[in-house]
C-alpha cells in the first residue's frame, strides 16, 4: 500500500504516511467492497 496516494473522503486532502488515519471497509455478504481513507481528524477541522 505504500508508495499510493491516499485522499481523505472528507477534506479531499492527500493523507501522509506519518499522519493519523484510518481505513474505512465495507463489508457485505462477508466479501470486500469498497474502500476508503479518512483523516482521524481533518486537518482543517482541529480545534484549539
Amino acid at each position: 500500500m505504500t508508495g499510493k496516494n491516499k485522499k481523505c473522503i472528507r477534506c479531499k486532502k492527500e493523507i501522509k504516511d506519518k499522519e493519523l488515519h484510518k481505513i474505512v471497509i465495507y463489508v457485505v455478504q462477508e466479501k470486500f467492497t469498497e474502500h476508503h481513507y479518512e483523516h482521524v481528524e481533518c486537518p482543517d477541522k482541529f480545534t484549539v
